[in-house]
């Protein structure tokens, strides 16, 4: 089945944001994807070593991106972090050091020339760190188009509109220029993702937490949000937004 279609069929059977499970639902797939994504940027960039050698300090930020802690939102309809927890980066950057440690010893392993293999060694981790907490802005670049990006699928997802599948075509694009990835191939991992952990939500909907070692997910306050409306859950897919979006992807 058409990866999109399959993404609105889902969609439009998850709960409607008046009903309690609508940000459970919600929040499984922005996590999911939040990890889904990194560990593509960290993969693709890495898959050429020479990435890495004429530019070190994207290399870095690669790197730190990858290992980012990931937002698990607040009720009722917070999914991603904001401009400020961006900026202070605090949030993110907590507690990473150890899937820092891990994510540098799978890259040093695949990294044949000695002296370049030596500066991603776990060893330095705490380097790499400070290097792109110096020059934080390419970072937080990064993050700010992912968390757009998972927005708009959200969107989509919820109010399924032939507007809201442009801006998520639009979205997708800019986030994989910012992290150099394929923008098809990210946007077939975005829908394939939400998909699948829109079904897992249809599962575990009646469980009262996430996965084991996840947050509570009540987690944060209870401010709504003037960017979501609450018209979704039982709108169906507009036929014509498959076509569209098709032809622009």
């Amino acid at each position: 089945m058409d990866r999109l279609q399959n993404f609105l069929d889902l969609a439009a059977g998850a709960p409607a944001e008046s009903d309690g499970r609508h940000f459970r639902t919600w929040q499984r797939v922005s996590v999911q994807l939040q990890r889904e994504v990194r560990s593509l940027a960290a993969q693709n960039f890495f898959a050429e070593e020479w990435r890495a050698a004429i530019n070190l300090d994207r290399a870095f930020t690669i790197v730190v991106y990858s290992c980012c802690q990931p937002c698990y939102g607040r009720r009722p309809m917070e999914f991603t972090y904001d401009i400020g927890e961006l900026v202070t980066l605090s949030t993110v950057l907590r507690l990473i050091g150890r899937s820092m440690q891990t994510r540098l010893a799978r890259i040093s392993a695949g990294i044949s020339d000695a002296r370049l293999k030596r500066r991603f060694l776990p060893v330095w981790h705490l380097d790499i760190l400070k290097a792109v907490k110096t020059k934080p802005r390419t970072l937080i670049e990064i993050l700010a188009r992912e968390a757009t990006m998972i927005n708009s699928l959200i969107d989509l997802g919820t109010m399924r509109t032939e507007r809201m599948a442009k801006r998520f075509v639009k979205n997708t694009a800019s986030a994989a220029r910012m992290l150099g990835v394929d923008s098809g191939v990210l946007q077939d991992l975005v829908l394939r993702t939400g998909s699948e952990y829109l079904i897992n939500g249809r599962i575990f909907e009646d469980d009262d937490a996430l996965s084991p070692g996840s947050p509570d997910p009540g987690i944060g306050g209870d401010e709504d949000r003037d960017d979501r409306r609450p018209d979704g859950g039982g709108q169906m897919a507009d036929a014509g937004i498959v076509p569209d979006i098709q032809a622009r992807g």
